[in-house]
């Protein structure tokens, strides 16, 4: 019943607001033992009841109307933002291909184009921004972060850029320790190709979460989420990164109990931004193996 109702939902008012009103006010006045002041006085009562039932029901149309216009407007920027991304990978995966190949050119190993490791902290600057924009959570409430390591020399875990500065330890002891609480021992530890945690208290009380002087400046800790991003060739892993995106001082999606819209943020993330950059990422991963292994820099 209630989807034949939504089906024909302009008949149902249309029907209500003109035939049931005329029909109800003609019987009104064929009532006889009614004098003629209750009758007016019903009549007035039920006039009222009507205005307020199509205030309510416009009200509501109103509303339905421009949630239907902002959807239309943000799956149109979307779609855009979508094809715009899709043409800058397909860019660069052929520059990714080339890594591939078995050989590689010779060139010189004092000449570089570029440092990979500014690109890919700009990379993460523009990450932070699209998802400030997305998400309307302030920069200052933000962080993305990049750790690396390249496994085939068993080289040390570095950063490429942080979120934070308190940590009085070095990045690598922080990661291998295992009573840092360190969020990221947690997902190197355990491998997560992905990891998305709403609520960073579930993490401390499990103790795989530091809480920085970044975390205690508010009384929410915010969400966290990661993605693995390698840079393969051959069946080899050259080069291991992480991706870190924090909150602070608010989640994702504020209202903690809405399950739809988090589950929506955690699928927009893990389907849409990350793999929007994940080939620009995983290119540079290879510049900065290769400059690693021909000039010997960490």
């Amino acid at each position: 019943m209630i989807k034949f109702y939504n089906k024909h939902k302009i008949l149902f008012k249309r029907i209500f607001f003109t035939i049931l009103p005329s029909t109800i006010f003609f019987f009104i006045d064929k009532i006889t033992f009614l004098n003629e002041t209750l009758k007016i006085v019903l009549e007035i009562f039920i006039l009222l009841f009507i205005v307020y039932i199509v205030y309510k029901i416009s009200i509501q149309e109103e509303k339905e109307f421009n949630d239907l216009q902002d959807n239309l407007s943000t799956q149109k920027q979307y779609r855009i933002f979508q094809v715009l991304l899709s043409s800058l990978i397909e860019i660069e995966k052929i520059k990714r291909n080339l890594l591939k190949k078995d050989v590689l050119p010779d060139y010189k190993k004092n000449v570089l184009l570029y440092y990979p490791h500014n690109y890919i902290e700009q990379i993460c600057s523009n990450i932070k921004i699209n998802i400030s924009n997305i998400s309307d959570i302030n920069l200052s409430s933000l962080s993305v972060s990049f750790i690396y390591q390249y496994p085939t020399f068993d080289s040390k875990w570095q950063w490429i850029t942080r979120s934070n500065n308190t940590i009085n330890q070095q990045l690598h002891e922080f990661i291998v320790n295992e009573n840092s609480h360190s969020y990221f021992n947690y997902i190197v530890k355990n491998g997560f190709t992905s990891h998305f945690e709403h609520d960073k208290e579930k993490l401390v009380k499990e103790n795989h979460y530091f809480i920085s002087e970044h975390d205690q400046h508010s009384s929410v800790l915010g969400s966290i989420a990661s993605y693995k991003i390698s840079c393969m060739k051959n069946e080899t892993t050259l080069c291991i990164g992480y991706l870190v995106i924090s909150t602070y001082g608010r989640t994702f999606i504020e209202e903690k109990d809405n399950l739809t819209e988090i589950e929506r943020f955690k699928g927009l993330l893990i389907n849409t931004i990350i793999p929007s950059y994940r080939y620009l990422i995983e290119t540079e991963l290879g510049f900065m193996y290769e400059r690693h292994k021909n000039m010997s820099v960490v």
